[in-house]
């Protein structure tokens, strides 16, 4: 199954409610961007935007009657969250460091700047997580995936995959803003090189969030992409960053699969109290 057996928020609202928000905070956006323009925004607005993004979905949210609380997963779930990311970084740097000490291009056999500086990136790291992942998950997974999901016929399968695939989609059209204006950015190649990954980006987000429904797994996955906690200094040839892109999303995903699976359905950690949470938001 692409989703254990969790059940959906039955949203009161029609298809409206979704297509006026995330037209709102594109339009937002845009105005941001024109306001200050720049790669990287002062980090105030970045924490203006994230706490933007919660308002405005938790509004959403509320002309559906459903409760914000009643979608984010228990705290206790935190633990196996952070083991199912550690591991798969753990993964990941056993790989790196086998590159570099095989003298593979690309990868240097010297520290990077996180293991240089742990205290500076996990701060990092932290800012990440709280102004951005969490409030981009929020909007795109807890809220739109679920919403067109129901929307295309609730939990069945060609209805999750129409969540994950519509939604992705949008995760990528959403950073048009910030290509054209705050890049500077025109129309070209690059574009739909750019397009194409933040699409297979919010596809491997989308999948684990349609396999366990854990915000803070998603989300903790969003921000540790954004800052990779590699141990070794590593500089990927752009004509691979697609193909490597590919597989680490590929591990991603078979990572939470195999987790949710050997779990069983009913009784993982990541998704044990959907169940509950599910049927009191339906009553």
């Amino acid at each position: 199954m692409l989703r254990p057996d969790i059940g959906l928020p039955r949203f009161s609202g029609g298809p409206l409610v979704p297509v006026a928000t995330y037209l709102l905070v594109i339009v937002v956006l845009s105005g941001l961007m024109t306001i200050s323009p720049g790669a990287s925004p002062p980090p105030v607005l970045g924490m203006i935007w994230g706490v933007f993004l919660v308002a405005l979905t938790a509004g959403a949210l509320r002309i559906e009657t459903v409760s914000l609380r009643s979608l984010l997963p228990p705290v206790r779930t935190l633990v196996p969250v952070i083991e199912v990311v550690s591991a798969f970084w753990g993964l990941y740097n056993l790989v790196v460091v086998a590159l570099a000490m095989g003298g593979i291009s690309g990868f240097e056999v010297s520290l990077s700047r996180t293991a240089a500086h742990p205290l500076l990136y996990l701060a990092a790291l932290f800012s990440s997580l709280l102004f951005t992942a969490i409030p981009e998950e929020l909007l795109f997974r807890t809220y739109l995936q679920q919403k067109v999901t129901r929307l295309a016929g609730g939990t069945t399968r060609r209805a999750v995959l129409s969540g994950i695939a519509l939604v992705a989609v949008l995760f990528a059209l959403f950073h048009l803003p910030r290509w054209f204006l705050a890049s500077g950015h025109g129309v070209s190649s690059a574009l739909a090189a750019r397009l194409f990954g933040l699409t297979l980006m919010g596809l491997a987000y989308g999948s684990v969030y349609a396999l366990t429904g854990n915000l803070w797994l998603v989300a903790l996955f969003h921000a540790s992409m954004n800052h990779p906690p590699v141990i070794v200094s590593v500089s990927i040839p752009s004509e691979l960053h697609l193909v490597v892109s590919v597989l680490e999303y590929t591990v991603m995903v078979s990572l939470v699969y195999l987790t949710v699976r050997l779990s069983g359905h009913d009784g993982s950690p990541l998704t044990g109290s959907r169940r509950e949470i599910s049927a009191s938001t339906e009553k």
